[in-house]
């Protein structure tokens, strides 16, 4: 089972856009995939709410004890957050180590279940988001285009250059995705030439367009590619151009991941 982390330490530049659209993309694609949400927040729960596992939650993935695994999993599927007990498990007494080995104890047991699992963490640099880096086989830092976000995202991937070197150095670092991008405001346009300049060889080639229709299709629980008209007749049954423009995009940056990914060794 390949591990995959959008990951960064700011809120609001597209970590869960990208986990769960990539969830579905993955299981279009023919693989078994699940997104585990690892962030309070809930939002990756709330998209993917008709897909989630009912018996466990993410905070049982840093238990000692075994999942209680349901009977059958889809090809598609969610971990949801609990946000009382994800809070619980960031202030708790345990050790770093303890809470890396008991997930990857759990991340195990569901293996056999899955060929993909994603997943989505806090807009901080939280013990549990280190927790899931430190198990991971590849990482990606979304990206908004903002002098803030770009100085936070360099500071990510030293973490991340932390991490490899110290708990995990098989982790695969696929570098700075810009997301969120809006090529019609000039500062933007400045502001990703100059992270080009700086960070070239950090950089994900292809960058992700800001669109409405990802927040749209959000809260319509569907990939943006599936999102619908509204109204009725024709309408109801037609996905908007939006919508159409921004899957082609997203899922051309996905593919990208999925064949570098594919092509790599993973540790069992």
């Amino acid at each position: 089972m390949k591990k995959f982390i959008p990951v960064n330490q700011k809120g609001g530049v597209g970590k869960t856009t990208t986990s769960y659209n990539f969830t579905h993309h993955l299981a279009e694609r023919g693989f078994r995939s699940v997104l585990v949400d690892g962030d309070e927040q809930g939002n990756a729960s709330n998209a993917m709410a008709p897909y989630a596992v009912e018996s466990f939650t993410a905070a049982d993935l840093f238990s000692d004890e075994p999942l209680p695994m349901p009977a059958a999993l889809g090809k598609l599927a969610l971990i949801p957050t609990d946000k009382v007990r994800m809070r619980e498990i960031e202030q708790c007494d345990l050790e770093d180590e303890v809470l890396v080995a008991n997930l990857r104890d759990r991340l195990a047991e569901l293996a056999p279940h899955f060929d993909y699992v994603t997943f989505d963490t806090p807009g901080s640099n939280s013990r549990i988001a280190n927790a899931f880096l430190a198990v991971s086989d590849f990482v990606i830092i979304p990206c908004k285009i903002d002098p803030f976000s770009v100085s936070v995202s360099a500071e990510v991937l030293m973490r991340v250059m932390f991490i490899q070197q110290h708990f995990n150095p098989g982790l695969v670092n696929f570098g700075i995705l810009a997301n969120e991008f809006d090529p019609r405001q000039p500062a933007q346009v400045q502001d990703f030439k100059q992270l080009l300049a700086s960070h070239h060889q950090y950089m994900f080639p292809k960058p992700i367009t800001d669109r409405q229709a990802y927040r749209e299709a959000a809260g319509a629980q569907v990939p943006v590619w599936r999102l619908k008209e509204g109204g009725t007749g024709d309408n109801r049954n037609r996905i908007k151009t939006a919508a159409r423009d921004a899957g082609k995009e997203i899922r051309a940056v996905f593919d990208v991941l999925i064949g570098k990914m594919e092509g790599a060794e993973v540790r069992p």
